[in-house]
């Protein structure tokens, strides 16, 4: 998908800018791009007060750190927006349940149907991104301890 026609192309003062690369300095065969340069890194949202009354955001970060977390609490992730990365943590002692809002499909080596995402107890992650608003992607296993699911 080309967001080149959908950008502000003018950026103030020599801070941040766009830089235009030639294929022999990226070493790809797609001609000439451009990338954003002069920040150290982006920052972006986090949020460490996830309820299941309200949708996670598709995009930034949350860490799911209710002191019950129980099977019975499902939270929900908005659809993804192609081209944007969503991390969930579980810091709870239980496993999180995190399902897609409209069916959205999760990606992975572990299947292509999944809509549900179980993060099992404290200190598991996962990074989604986007592909398209009906498809997240993620590189996760079978052997990280997470599980893609259909159901809660």
């Amino acid at each position: 998908m080309a967001f080149s026609d959908k950008i502000t192309t003018s950026l103030f003062g020599r801070r941040l800018g766009l830089q235009n690369m030639s294929t022999v300095q990226t070493g790809g065969s797609y001609g000439a791009q451009d990338y954003l340069v002069g920040p150290a890194d982006f920052r972006v949202g986090v949020t460490t007060a996830e309820t299941t009354s309200a949708n996670l955001k598709s995009h930034g970060n949350s860490a799911l750190i209710a002191s019950s977390v129980g099977s019975s609490q499902v939270y929900t992730l908005d659809p993804p927006v192609p081209g944007v990365s969503k991390t969930i943590y579980n810091s709870t002692n239980a496993t999180a349940y995190v399902k897609t809002k409209n069916s959205e499909v999760i990606l992975s080596t572990v299947g292509s149907t999944q809509t549900v995402i179980a993060l099992p107890a404290a200190g598991v992650m996962i990074t989604l991104t986007g592909l398209t608003t009906a498809l997240w992607a993620t590189n996760i296993t079978t052997a990280s301890g997470i599980n893609l699911t259909n159901s809660t």
